[in-house]
């Protein structure tokens, strides 16, 4: 047929009795079924599609490179390069609720890690903030992911001779690492691209990777995130191989070609043939990985349960197999119990559950703060200076729950000391000194090195502590200071020399507390700055209404006070300075601020129950003595050897001979006898101290650092809030706080596409039935519109 309706059918349907050409019906389609319609079809297709990159032909060549380090060793996963990602799953494993445990080390979910080098990253721009990132976990299929410090020595097999030399030459020994797993099921969040989402963050770029590390071979994809040049591990073969690649790619057009002249639906048949044979080369493959990575995590699991998976004791609790009958008070549980301070808080109170299995045991998610950050293997801890922890607060709710406390440390990547078994010394150290503090009476709070005075170097119980050790270590390392300080090689030592008169010399000098600033809230106690301060004997003496004898009684009064007035201008306040920041006098300032805790702690159980009230004055140290061999003596000994040697002896020639310098002689001690306390108003504590109560509120659950402080705060709540789960409320806040980061990030066409799919095929069902619903109430009413309404359109 020809004519102007080519095309148009000219069969007949019957509408409400009557005949109709078909043309006529077209007028009932409207336009939004056309768009409807179109959209339905663009919705299919972007369905069908594969995400870019994702599809077998746009693999590039180069992909799936790697070291298969299965072919070294039975389990890879325990080998250097790993090591990030699998104390990752372990602290995933920790932080999941019993039920999700399974989740951390799901095999589906793949593990990746890439090592950065520290010479060329700012340190204040990138590596500090990056380590300062609260690590994200997940247990909702959601990404996980930690930046840490680890060792170069065991990684040097596994990176480039070129890297190696360059770290040698800086004499950098540590490296960054990110670690991720994927989220599952989302094929655009390998753990590679969590890991570049992280490092394009802070800017950094290819020429700082030196190694990446995967569960499984990279994928094609994920591969193109590496520079070319970075040297790639994996576990286990995966996906398609560089070479199957190219062979695949040659094979599919030969049988293209094979089949040339039967036309391009044999090519396509073909082709598809190929494929096939490849993906379930590849599927084999991967399901392979997949079983022997079940048996390889498994193994590192159990590594690292025994590793770091030992129960910690309670914190600031009673010895549950020395607990008082149940029903006692606070304050009438007799001098003879035995208290321990840990690493985190477990028991439901002091003395509750003590035979109770689950508590006995521990559960790895109980353990809250300063605690689950040294139990575990502390992938959050890579900036954490655990030598510089010192208490900061402490808290008594006064229900016999025992202790809330929080320590500071510095924040410093690379530089300090991220050895969790640092960070737990100094946690035991500043526990024994505060039960110390308590149980001895304030009196006996001092050490003395003199030569003189060998039977009143300390106390005899105190020298039998920790405490006391450290005290007269420090003593010691007084003199030694004041040696390197007035050294006549050294500027200030020259002139300190050049002002010295007669031929004897002699300083004592005292480390004394300085007032403390201090804010109390209830009972809540802020120690806000704690210094110590030296003191040369002549006013220490004074000071306490005594007075002194002459330290070189064979020159005249004049020319002693004008030495001493020397050492006061030019040494003291040196001296000061490194008594209260140099790493080496770090113990005594961390026992010294126990006892500003210990002393507000007694004046708080003058006033009200106190879960240790009954230990004050006690005089009951066993629990805390030195485990060690040492003796106040071995101290006083190495003293006296110092005393007679001299911590120098320097002879320069001149033009006059030889000149002897005189030798200097130091005597004095330490005394913690009385701690003067400053209280801060609620007012400058509100103005200067804003966030602080904030910041240690949520050490209790994690470290907590506010942006740009390089503090971070380590806490524990007490034992019962511990067991209840003090945590949970921030760890909810914060996946709150991811879903809703998330709820913001773009979402792909094929996602869109999902989500909307329900309601676009509703939405025509909807409105054919709405239009079915109005054509009969029409016709139900009167007559006049009832024809109007099943009359025919013409």
């Amino acid at each position: 047929m020809s004519g102007g309706f080519t095309g148009i059918s000219r069969r007949r349907s019957t509408v409400c009795g009557m005949d109709i050409p078909s043309r006529t019906r077209t007028r009932f389609a409207p336009s939004w079924a056309r768009g409807l319609a179109a959209l339905l079809l663009a919705l299919l297709v972007s369905l069908g599609s594969a995400p870019p990159g994702m599809a077998d032909d746009k693999r590039p060549p180069g992909a799936a490179k790697g070291r298969d380090l299965s072919l070294q060793q039975d389990n890879p996963l325990l080998a250097s390069p790993f090591e990030p990602v699998e104390k990752l799953r372990y602290d995933l494993w920790r932080e999941l609720p019993k039920a999700d445990k399974d989740e951390a080390w799901n095999p589906y979910r793949n593990g990746a890690a890439v090592y950065l080098d520290p010479t060329v990253l700012d340190y204040d721009d990138q590596i500090m903030p990056l380590l300062h990132e609260t690590t994200t976990l997940s247990h909702t299929g959601r990404e996980a992911w930690a930046a840490s410090v680890v060792q170069v020595d065991p990684l040097r097999n596994y990176l480039k001779r070129a890297a190696v030399q360059r770290l040698d030459h800086a004499k950098m020994g540590e490296l960054v690492v990110v670690s991720a797993l994927n989220v599952q099921y989302d094929k655009k969040r390998h753990s590679e691209d969590v890991i570049q989402e992280v490092l394009d963050k802070y800017g950094i770029g290819d020429a700082a990777e030196l190694l990446g590390s995967s569960e499984r071979q990279h994928c094609s994809r994920c591969a193109g995130l590496y520079h070319p040049d970075t040297p790639l591990v994996f576990g286990h073969p995966f996906d398609i191989s560089v070479r199957e690649w190219v062979d695949r790619k040659a094979e599919i057009a030969r049988a293209r070609n094979k089949v040339a002249h039967l036309g391009p639906d044999a090519q396509l048949k073909a082709e598809k043939r190929v494929m096939a044979k490849y993906a379930r080369k590849v599927k084999l493959r991967n399901g392979t990985a997949k079983d022997k990575l079940v048996t390889d995590l498994d193994e590192a699991r159990r590594g690292l349960e025994a590793r770091y998976g030992g129960e910690p004791d309670p914190a600031f609790s009673v010895d549950p197999n020395k607990c008082p009958p149940h029903g006692t008070g606070t304050q009438s549980q007799g001098l003879q119990q035995t208290l321990v301070l840990a690493a985190a808080a477990k028991a439901a109170d002091p003395c509750a559950d003590a035979e109770d299995t689950d508590t006995a045991k521990g559960s790895a998610g109980s353990a809250t703060g300063l605690g689950s950050t040294l139990a575990g293997p502390g992938m959050g801890t890579g900036g954490i200076d655990f030598s510089s922890m010192e208490l900061r607060y402490l808290s008594d709710p006064g229900d016999g729950s025992g202790l809330q406390y929080s320590f500071s440390a510095d924040f410093k990547p690379l530089k300090g000391d991220a050895r969790t078994a640092t960070g737990r010394a100094a946690l035991f150290q500043s526990s024994d000194a505060f039960f110390v503090w308590l149980s001895l009476a304030p009196q006996n709070f001092w050490v003395n090195l003199n030569p003189d005075e060998p039977e009143r170097i300390v106390d005899d119980r105190l020298g039998r502590t920790d405490a006391g050790k450290v005290m007269l270590e420090a003593d010691l390392e007084m003199k030694k200071t004041v040696g390197k300080l007035i050294h006549p090689h050294s500027a200030l030592g020259r002139k300190f020399w050049g002002g010295v008169r007669g031929d004897c010399m002699s300083f004592r000098n005292w480390i004394l507390p300085a007032p403390a600033s201090v804010h109390q809230d209830g009972d809540k106690l802020y120690i806000l700055d704690a210094p110590l301060d030296v003191k040369m004997e002549t006013q220490y003496l004074k000071d306490n209404g005594a007075s002194s004898a002459r330290s070189c009684p064979e020159q005249d009064k004049a020319t002693e006070d004008h030495n001493e007035a020397l050492f006061r201008d030019l040494i003291l306040p040196r001296l000061k300075k490194a008594i209260n920041t140099a790493p080496e006098y770090a113990e005594l300032r961390r026992v010294h601020l126990a006892r500003v805790a210990a002393e507000w702690y007694r004046e708080l159980s003058r006033t009200k129950d106190t879960t240790y009230g009954d230990l004050i004055d006690s005089g009951d140290i066993d629990t805390w003595r030195s485990t060690g061999d040492w003796q106040p003596t071995d101290t006083f000994d190495r003293y006296v050897d110092s005393y007679t040697k001299g911590e120098f002896k320097v002879t320069d020639r001149t033009t006059k001979g030889d000149t002897t310098y005189v030798r200097s002689y130091v005597y004095g001690g330490v005394d913690l006898t009385r701690i003067p306390l400053k209280t801060v108003t609620d007012d400058r504590f509100t103005s200067d101290f804003a966030g602080l109560p904030q910041s240690v509120d949520r050490s209790l659950n994690a470290p907590s650092a506010a942006a740009g402080d390089e503090t971070v705060w380590l806490g524990s709540p007490t034992p019962r809030q511990a067991k209840a789960g003090i945590g949970a409320p921030a760890k909810r806040e914060a996946q709150e706080k991811q879903e809703a980061q998330e709820a913001q990030e773009p979402v792909s066409s094929g996602t869109w596409a999902l989500r909307l799919l329900p309601a676009l095929l509703l939405a025509p069902v909807a409105l054919l039935w709405l239009r079915r619903r109005r054509l009969n109430n029409a016709r139900r009413a009167n007559h006049l519109r009832r024809n109007a309404v099943g009359r025919p359109r013409r």
